[in-house]
């Protein structure tokens, strides 16, 4: 068998391409990290074809060893085994990752560009750490999954990172409360009189505003529709909550539903705000033209959660407190990254690394159980508060949570309030280090080469 020579070094353009598989929580880690490379940055969303889904990673990457063996000829086509956008050259600086279906896109960029563009891949990627210039693990991550490999000394090429990419900060919160105010995302009867913007309604100072981010199932944690809304329920029915609801990516249609059934018996739009992300719009159409990744099927309204009309940010901004469900750890770590009381529902149902993930949050303090109880909220701050309840030799307990398990809680204690765009930033400076030091011939800097988190 006659094999061609092999792909040379090719130049790079100063710009960088995230390779997407279509999943919104990865999208955002991706280009979060590619605006802090602060280079021109674009999505290009390839994946395998479909009848190739079914096969585990490693055989996916015997095929694409095989075919790079017998054809070594640079084109810009596509392999046949491969379909999405192009990946013609010029070929970028870095190359992001995001997403299990986008790793033979990145190697395939990694290898047309003949190791030039710096390949990065973000959490675990099923294959060997050598195929990528560096990829970055959360905890969990490296507990269950890299611990399964070996002793974790002897893995390389991998940095450990504290939570998911977010951009999450005291400033972005403000501006995005501020933007929902003014383009009339959220009802007015959700905001408190703590923004420099015109008067509007405010909720009684008693009322707690609570943000409910769902997601859907996966194979590491099932749903409980009904005993999810049977416990929603109670934050209306016996807490006096506002409650304002969001959905993810993989929300079930029959989740929604029951959701729109609930909101319906309330009937009180000033108690209750749901947004659906992927309802398609008249500006979807327009929106999704300014990114390449019409030649794989996606499904309808999926840039509404790239988009500014998304509310999402907002509620986090405006809410008390926040209620995430299980299943997803992108929005978990959004929540934490507020700095607010965190409740995560159905944990129970969470297996394998998502309950690892689970357990570390609630040991150190950072999340609770949700388990609204059948007892209201006692007003801090009223006429009938706090205050006339001590009169009343009633007996006060603060330590008492009546959104978690009844009982005495630890104080809440959470190390990630607004460290995401900090620790983004600085694995873009570690990202530029290794490849100038690469590009040199240079040894990467100690304080570079031993950083752990």
């Amino acid at each position: 068998m006659k094999m061609a020579s092999r792909i040379a070094y090719q130049p790079t353009s100063a710009s960088t391409w995230i390779i997407s598989d279509g999943s919104v929580s990865a999208d955002k880690e991706a280009v979060n990290l590619a605006k802090g490379l602060s280079l021109p940055w674009q999505i290009k969303r390839v994946q395998w074809r479909q009848g190739l889904q079914w096969l585990p990673i490693p055989f996916k990457k015997l095929i694409m060893d095989y075919h790079h063996v017998v054809n070594r000829k640079h084109t810009d086509r596509l392999p046949w085994f491969l379909t999405g956008d192009s990946l013609a050259a010029p070929y970028p600086s870095f190359v992001i990752g995001a997403g299990a279906k986008a790793i033979p896109g990145v190697l395939q960029v990694s290898r047309m560009s003949g190791k030039a563009s710096f390949s990065s891949y973000i959490h675990f990627p099923a294959l060997p750490f050598i195929h990528f210039d560096q990829v970055f693990l959360q905890r969990h991550e490296v507990v269950v999954q890299l611990a399964a490999l070996g002793l974790m000394k002897d893995q390389k090429n991998y940095f450990r990172i504290n939570s998911t990419l977010n951009s999450i900060s005291p400033k972005s919160l403000q501006f995005a409360k501020i933007r929902a105010l003014d383009n009339n995302l959220i009802p007015k009867s959700f905001f408190r009189n703590d923004t420099s913007s015109l008067s509007y309604p405010s909720p009684k100072p008693v009322d707690t505003i609570v943000a409910v981010l769902i997601g859907g199932p996966n194979e590491d944690c099932s749903h409980h529709t009904d005993r999810m809304v049977h416990r929603l329920a109670r934050l209306v029915d016996v807490q006096n909550c506002r409650v304002m609801i969001t959905f993810s990516q993989r929300t079930t249609d029959n989740t929604k539903q029951a959701i729109a059934k609930w909101q319906k018996e309330v009937q009180d739009d000033d108690k209750i705000f749901v947004y659906d992300p992927m309802t398609p719009s008249s500006q979807d159409s327009a929106a999704s033209e300014q990114v390449a990744w019409s030649n794989v099927p996606g499904p309808k309204g999926l840039m509404g959660f790239m988009d500014e009309r998304n509310p999402y940010e907002a509620m986090l901004a405006l809410a008390d407190k926040i209620v995430v469900t299980a299943d997803s750890i992108a929005m978990t770590n959004d929540a934490l990254a507020t700095g607010k009381p965190v409740y995560i529902l159905g944990g129970e149902l969470a297996r394998g690394k998502l309950k690892v993930f689970h357990r570390y949050h609630t040991d150190l303090n950072m999340t609770r159980a949700f388990r609204p109880g059948r007892i209201p909220i006692l007003p801090p701050t009223s006429s009938i508060g706090r205050t006339e309840a001590i009169k009343n030799e009633s007996e006060v307990n603060d330590t008492a949570d009546p959104l978690s398990y009844p009982g005495d809680h630890p104080p809440w204690k959470n190390t990630l309030e607004g460290k995401g765009p900090e620790e983004t930033k600085r694995l873009a400076e570690r990202l530029v280090v290794l490849r100038e030091c690469r590009l040199a011939g240079k040894r990467v800097p100690a304080h570079v080469a031993d950083a752990t988190c």
